[in-house]
């Protein structure tokens, strides 16, 4: 095998990123468009995006909420990251071809289904790859320096290699929170204020319930299928992809995807956020908690849930261990923590829950659920939401 100087000789490791950032620090590249600054905040944490409009644009469209944006850049006390981005004005990324000789020559880490990093050179504090978000893609390079509290992307022109700003404030954001949040295996929508979670099992009717919540009774939308959740009971949606069913697709945007005897619309995180509003966090008011089963002949029952019953439903809705890895930033990509915690103690979902009630929604007929009467059933659990 060839080493990777061989196959772009008359590059450093650092040069694709270097005049990146010079182009950031002058001013637009190319025509690109002006450059813009702006803040994402959740939590204690904060990071700074930097570069063109439409790129730090694509960030924020997906992150906020359940992040707040503003125009302040301090410091805060350690807590901070700063992303700067530009596009490959200068055509200096490598081609496909290079591309893929350096993917069999370097070590190589896949963050995501699809998505590779190549670690192209570390040294004097200073981390640099290529990207490939998907194969047969144009690559982005990538450079981190940790004392600057900063990494550099640059990213091509167009195709899925301009995801990947968008991709490291995501991890920036779960990397952090994962020590203090939790992670649910939910969907979740804010009524009034109020977070309100559903739990099932896999295909058992989340989506269903919150994009029917976000449809008959004025909530707004908060997560699809991931849901974290703080110390002090504060809800978060988290960005993913949404799976509608087509019964309640408002739009025919989308890829239609067919599971048995599901029919659903799948939206991108970005295509999701044109069909529904989106809320910030809130403080969880509801769990409801799915099952398939018999309500006495009736098609939906609901039953309060004992406070042990409602912390059990919780704990075994965590994520599993190969989503918590995904969302640890094991590389350092945005100095993120060097530990990795798969596994929490049992020691504060009472505390998590104290201000949930939990209710059991028993459907006899899950496929027909898009269409089953149950805010009836649920109304006296959404006492908060009456006029």
């Amino acid at each position: 095998m060839t080493g990777p100087q061989s196959v772009m000789p008359e590059r450093n490791a650092g040069e694709l990123v270097s005049e990146g950032g010079a182009a950031l620090s002058g001013g637009p590249a190319g025509d690109t468009g002006s450059v813009r600054e702006s803040t994402l905040g959740l939590d204690r944490w904060r990071l700074r995006l930097s570069g063109p409009g439409e790129l730090v644009a694509d960030v924020l469209d997906v992150l906020a909420p359940p992040c707040a944006v503003s125009d302040a850049h301090a410091d805060h006390e350690g807590h901070g990251w700063t992303i700067r981005v530009d596009y490959d004005s200068a055509g200096r990324l490598p081609g496909m071809r290079e591309a893929a000789a350096l993917f069999e020559d370097l070590p190589v880490v896949t963050v995501a289904s699809t998505a590779r990093l190549a670690v192209r050179h570390a040294a004097d504090g200073r981390l640099h790859l290529v990207g490939s978000y998907r194969p047969g893609s144009w690559v982005a390079a990538l450079e981190v320096a940790a004392a600057e509290r900063t990494t550099r992307v640059v990213v091509p022109a167009e195709g899925p290699g301009r995801r990947w700003p968008r991709w490291l404030a995501q991890l920036f954001f779960a990397s952090r929170m994962l020590g203090r949040w939790r992670l649910l295996h939910a969907s979740s929508v804010a009524v009034d204020g109020r977070a309100v979670l559903f739990v099932a099992a896999s295909g058992g009717g989340k989506s269903t319930l919150a994009h029917r919540a976000c449809a008959e009774l004025g909530a707004a939308f908060m997560g699809d299928d991931l849901t974290m959740v703080d110390p002090g009971g504060l809800v978060a949606g988290w960005p993913t992809r949404a799976a509608v069913p087509l019964a309640l697709a408002r739009t025919g945007d989308g890829r239609p995807l067919r599971q048995g005897t599901r029919s659903r619309r799948v939206f991108t995180a970005e295509e999701h956020r044109r069909t529904v509003s989106y809320a910030p966090p809130a403080p969880i008011g509801l769990v409801v908690h799915v099952v398939s089963g018999s309500g006495g002949g009736q098609p939906v029952t609901a039953a309060a849930m004992p406070r042990a019953d409602l912390q059990t439903v919780a704990e075994r809705a965590l994520a599993s261990p190969a989503q918590q890895l995904y969302s640890t930033d094991l590389l350092g990509l945005t100095g993120g923590p060097p530990h990795i915690r798969m596994a929490w103690p049992d020691d504060d979902w009472a505390r998590r829950l104290d201000g949930a009630a939990g209710v059991r929604l028993s459907v006899a007929d899950l496929p027909a659920l898009a269409h089953l009467p149950v805010w009836p059933v649920l109304e006296p659990w959404l006492a908060w939401s009456r006029p």
